[in-house]
């Protein structure tokens, strides 16, 4: 057990494993209200990579054989949606590798043998995975007996998840060997020249220091600057790489807010009032709240200064049963009743040995049996700490003989506090915990003080059945009168209480709008709605989406590609007018430089000062006083001292340098430049080369279809 206790602990460092939810009834409804062909591929498609279809039968397969394994790992029931999410990320990533590498690895001939499998889990070369899951934390050395035994028994476990997770285990280590051989392959076709190591060489360690003119862009106005739509276009068609863009949406909507109305503040108040003298009268304060409250039940006892100012010095100083309220706090309408008093340390001390079933000991029943015979051995006189050592599973604490040292009530689960806080000193007790069986004893006790109870009976002030179709008629209304996207913008400006809400570049996959919670099914909504009309699902407009009704209109829609022409004319113009603005100072400049054969001279002709720039390389980010100017360093680095540059076209304006000082510095050598290039490279393979099988693979992405 102690070894599946460490596979558990350690699976989420190790591995990405992925989980989904079941969507099958889902996928079979949408079919048969379809009407398709039993057998359409296109149908249950959720993928095309490098012309081979991926259904979504597939995909939901891997996340269905998953899911056991990863509640096995991580001991939980359920994931929350967050992580959900995430997850079904990873596993879309990993349905992309194994279609895009698997081509490569069969023309490659990469293969793993049984018996190299055999070598990564108990041969010489023991895979890192197995190291993580295997190595004792006492001795960080493996623990090759205990991958024995479990290979021995991960088949008697009647469940099937420690065969599921080893399985699964196995398929992790030789995805991660296979690729690893791949990109090995790549690496040892790369490689850097000597000569390409001078040269890098040369220029980490040569600087200059510079003079240089500046004249701003903006000195040109838009009146002196002639732009024709052929020009633009030109340049359209010269950079088309430049407006390169991922499909997007954009929105813009109303919201009508699910607010609790007066009726519903009166209602909430009214039922505290009412249930003030039964809640006065129950001597069940737990079971009570647990049938009428909208807050769960406070076990805990608190001092006073531990309780909230509001009631502390009457709650305190007051006889059981008192009640403080009807008040109102955290949208809430509450009554605090004085529960109980007790006399109570404000911390103890203990030591514990901490006992582990097996796989087989469902019950407890051994670990009991166990129990019973160490505090028999214990009432007999023997050594606890040895005790400890021999049988605990917790070897932080064995350290100290099993001592926890002193703690206070809310420092440990509440199980175990509860029993060490109600225990006599030197008393054996046995607590079970999600942890395991500990036998604990107390071994001291602070000063008893007094501490206090506190039962708190709440009625969240919530918004009621009526008040939400209130609003919802409200919602209907706006929708009735506003068809149009011209009518919506126009009933936002009349109307006072409405205020357009902006979401842009909402991409198919997206699972996130900022401010609405959990809008999956609005965005896929959104893509199939066309620009200026109404988004609808079901021919319905209306979404609720949380505590809110949502109407909204689609703004704007970019495709995947090059962008249109007109979608970035705008852009275009800024570019264009730029470079005029450049060409025209820079053909200025060329004047006055046919008599001026230094900085100084032009500077004056210019009239405009000379800036300095000192100990600036090819590597610099950016020249003071100019900002980040990559063109100028380039020129900067590579004329000859004391020559007179041509114009030089920057971000923001037309420059003319002369450089002053050329400082050559002799750091590094050519063998350990070529190895730190080489290094590089093979750390870019790592993640570059799939990146470009990628681009190569022609994805279509169609899981917004289905999720």
């Amino acid at each position: 057990m102690a070894t599946l206790e460490k596979i558990r602990n350690r699976a989420g460092v190790l591995v990405a494993i992925v989980i989904g939810m079941a969507l099958l009834a889902f996928i079979l409804g949408d079919f048969l209200n379809s009407g398709g062909a039993l057998f359409s591929n296109s149908q249950f498609e959720i993928a095309e990579i490098s012309g081979k279809s991926v259904s979504v039968q597939k995909y939901q397969k891997e996340l269905n054989d998953l899911i056991e394994i990863t509640k096995f790992t991580s001991g939980k029931n359920a994931l929350d949606e967050k992580t959900i999410q995430r997850i079904q990320e990873q596993t879309w990533q990993q349905i992309l590798r194994q279609n895009i590498l698997k081509d490569e690895y069969k023309e490659l001939g990469i293969d793993i043998s049984s018996e190299e499998l055999w070598d990564m889990v108990q041969g010489e070369n023991i895979h890192p995975i197995i190291q993580n899951l295997f190595t004792n934390p006492e001795t960080g050395e493996l623990n090759t007996m205990a991958v024995i035994q479990f290979l021995k028994t991960y088949d008697q476990d009647p469940t099937g998840q420690q065969k599921a997770y080893w399985l699964f285990i196995e398929d992790q280590m030789v995805q991660e060997r296979e690729f690893s051989k791949y990109t090995n392959l790549i690496k040892k076709g790369l490689y850097v020249t000597k000569r390409e190591a001078q040269a890098e060489l040369n220029r980490i360690n040569k600087t200059v220091d510079f003079d240089f003119i500046a004249q701003n862009l903006n000195q040109i106005p838009d009146s002196l600057v002639n732009i024709e739509e052929r020009g633009l276009k030109t340049y359209y068609k010269n950079h088309a790489n430049d407006f390169k863009q991922t499909a997007s949406r954009s929105i813009e909507y109303v919201t009508f807010d699910i607010k609790p109305s007066e009726a519903d503040r009166n209602a909430a108040e009214e039922w505290i009032n009412n249930i003030y003298a039964d809640f006065a009268q129950t001597d069940n304060d737990k079971d009570f709240i647990s049938l009428n409250s909208d807050i769960s039940f406070d076990d805990n006892y608190y001092k006073k200064d531990e309780l909230p100012e509001q009631f502390q010095e009457e709650m305190f100083n007051a006889k059981e049963g008192f009640i403080y309220g009807p008040y109102f706090e955290d949208e809430t309408f509450k009554l605090a009743k004085l529960s109980d008093i007790k006399y109570l340390p404000d911390s103890v001390r203990a030591r514990h040995i901490l006992l582990q079933p097996t796989p087989q000991d469902t019950d407890y029943s051994q670990i009991y049996a166990m129990a019973d015979s160490l505090i028999n051995l214990l009432k007999s006189g023997a050594n606890f700490a040895q005790l400890s050592n021999q049988y605990s599973a917790d070897k932080a604490a064995n350290e100290k003989g099993g001592d926890l040292g002193w703690f206070k009530a809310n420092e440990m689960i509440k199980p175990f506090s509860d029993s060490c806080f109600n225990a006599n000193v030197g008393e054996y007790k046995t607590i079970p915990t999600q942890y395991g069986l500990h036998i604990t004893q107390v071994t001291g006790r602070s000063k008893e003080v007094k501490k206090v109870k506190v039962a708190i009976l709440g009625r969240k002030l919530e918004p009621s059945a009526e008040t939400e179709e209130n609003i919802y008629a409200q919602a209907s209304k706006f929708v009735g009168n506003n068809h149009t996207y011209e009518e919506f913008n126009q009933a936002i400006q009349e109307n006072e209480n409405l205020t357009k809400k902006i979401a842009s570049n909402i991409k198919e996959n997206d699972k996130n709008i900022p401010g609405l919670e959990n809008p999956r099914e609005f965005i896929r909504a959104i893509y199939n709605t066309d620009k200026h009309e109404i988004i609808k699902e079901n021919n319905d407009p209306i979404f609720k989406i949380g505590d809110r009704f949502i109407i909204g209109f689609v703004t704007d829609i970019k495709e995947d590609g090059i962008a249109p022409f007109e979608q970035v004319r705008s852009q275009i113009l800024v570019q264009v007018k730029k470079e005029k603005r450049a060409e025209q100072l820079a053909e200025k400049i060329r004047q006055q430089m046919a008599e001026a054969n230094n900085i100084q001279t032009l500077a004056s002709k210019l009239n405009t000062e000379v800036k300095t720039a000192t100990n600036i390389s090819f590597r610099s980010y950016s020249v003071p006083e100019a900002g980040v100017e990559p063109k100028l360093i380039a020129v900067a680095t590579t004329l000859e001292q004391d020559k007179l540059s041509n114009p030089v076209k920057g971000n923001t304006g037309v420059y003319v340098l002369q450089v002053t000082s050329v400082n050559i510095s002799d750091i590094g050598n050519v063998e350990m430049q070529q190895q730190q290039g080489m290094m590089q490279y093979s750390n870019r393979a790592n993640y570059e080369v799939f990146e470009a099988l990628k681009e190569t693979a022609n994805i279509v992405d169609k899981r917004a279809k289905f999720y």
